[in-house]
C-alpha cells in the first residue's frame, strides 16, 4: 500500500455499470462516511472485488485519490465479515438492500457518520442470525437511523407545546414533525396515535407504525424508496425467512 492509499471498512450502497466492465460504486464507510468510487474491471475481477461487491456484506476496501474527476479509485474490496445465513436467504437480502438504500439517502458525501454506520452494521448482524428478524427489528432500525441522521419524528411529546406522554386524542402529523396533543392538533386531519406505539410489541401495532414511518420517510427524502415496498412484503409474509 502506497502512502497515498488508505483502508476503509464499508458497505456497498450503490453500483452503477460503466464502460465494458467497470463500476461506479458508492460506499458507506465507517471512517469517512459516503464515498463515490471508480472500480476498474469491477464487474469482472473477483480477485480484487470479492463476492461481487454485494450490498449486504461488510468489506475492507483499499482506496486511492481520484483519477477520474471527483471519484476515488477503488483498488480492491475484500470481505471483512462473512454472512453465511444472510446471503442464502432472499428475504433477508431484500431487507439488507433496503437498509443500504435508506442510509445512502440519509448521509451526505464524505462526512463521517459513526452512529449511522453502527446502526446499519447492527442491522446486518441481526439479519445474519436466527431466529427470523421481526417487525420489531425493522421498526427499531428505521427509527434508529432516522435519529442518527437527525431527522427522526418527535414521538415522546407534543411537537408544538411539548406536553409529554401521548395518550387519547393525540395524532401524528407529518407536516408538524411528529405528535400533536388534542389541543394543538384540533381541526387537523391526522392519523390517531395509538398508545401501544410508544412501546409496540404486537405485529399489528408495528405494521401500522411502519405505515406512518413510510409517510415520514417520503417527506424527509422527498422521494419514494421502491425497495421499502419489497421489504414490507417480506416482513408481512410468513416467518421463517
Amino acid at each position: 500500500m502506497s502512502s497515498r492509499e488508505f483502508t476503509v471498512h464499508a458497505f456497498v450502497v450503490r453500483r452503477v455499470a460503466t464502460g465494458e466492465s467497470d463500476l461506479v460504486v458508492s460506499l458507506f464507510t465507517r471512517e469517512r462516511g459516503r464515498l463515490d468510487t471508480y472500480a476498474r474491471a469491477g464487474r469482472r475481477s473477483r480477485r480484487r472485488f470479492q463476492a461481487g461487491l454485494s450490498p449486504c456484506l461488510l468489506y475492507q476496501g483499499l482506496l486511492s485519490p481520484a483519477r477520474r474527476g471527483s471519484l476515488w479509485t477503488l483498488e480492491e474490496m475484500t470481505v471483512a465479515r462473512p454472512a453465511a445465513v444472510l446471503v442464502t436467504r432472499p428475504g433477508r437480502m431484500v431487507a439488507g438492500q433496503y437498509a443500504t438504500e435508506l442510509v445512502r439517502e440519509l448521509c451526505p458525501p464524505e462526512v463521517p457518520e459513526p452512529e449511522l454506520f453502527a446502526r446499519l452494521d447492527a442491522f446486518f448482524l441481526r439479519l445474519d442470525q436466527e431466529p427470523s428478524p421481526t417487525w420489531r427489528d425493522w421498526v427499531d432500525f428505521e427509527l434508529g437511523v432516522l435519529a442518527a441522521a437527525g431527522v427522526a419524528p418527535e414521538v415522546e411529546c407534543c411537537v408544538s407545546c411539548r406536553r409529554p406522554r401521548p395518550g387519547t386524542g393525540w395524532g401524528f402529523s407529518v407536516t408538524a414533525g411528529g405528535l400533536l396533543c388534542p389541543d394543538c392538533g384540533r381541526g387537523q386531519a391526522m392519523p390517531p396515535w395509538r398508545g401501544a406505539w410508544s412501546e409496540p410489541s404486537e405485529p399489528s401495532d408495528l405494521s401500522a407504525l411502519s405505515d406512518l414511518l413510510e409517510s415520514w420517510i417520503f417527506t424527509v427524502l422527498n422521494k419514494k424508496l421502491n425497495a421499502r415496498g419489497l421489504c414490507r412484503s417480506v416482513f408481512a409474509g410468513p416467518t421463517g425467512w
